[in-house]
């Protein structure tokens, strides 16, 4: 249980660094930042025209690629939410029980009568 809850709050930290990081990303590909042409440049082309027009298609799967990144990071982010609310949740309900006298105090073949 505590593992879990670890796991989950760690997976959730990621998850909110990777959207932020990938939207900023995404959003500056989509604006043909001339600092990332490294990553987006044509290989093959013809012409001047050809590696403009390449460049600017690149720069546009680029960044449709960190939007629908972000977008599972941020799935990922409500599923470590749930989680870390679930485990929450049932680490409240064993308090709790285990502050009841009346569970504590109940003999075996009552409990076996349950």
């Amino acid at each position: 249980m505590v593992f879990s809850y670890n796991c989950a709050n760690c997976c959730m930290i990621i998850s909110v660094w990777g959207t932020i990081q990938l939207i900023i990303m995404g959003t500056l590909y989509k604006k043909e930042m001339l600092t990332l042409l490294d990553d987006v440049e044509a290989e093959e082309y013809s012409n001047y025209e050809d590696f403009i027009k390449k460049t600017h298609e690149n720069y546009q799967k680029v960044a449709r690629n960190c939007w629908i990144a972000a977008s599972i990071y941020f799935v990922v982010f409500i599923i470590s939410y749930i989680c870390v609310k679930k485990t929450k949740k049932i680490k409240i309900k064993t308090a709790l029980e285990l502050e009841d006298d009346e569970i504590s105090c109940r003999s075996p073949t009552a409990m076996q009568l349950r």
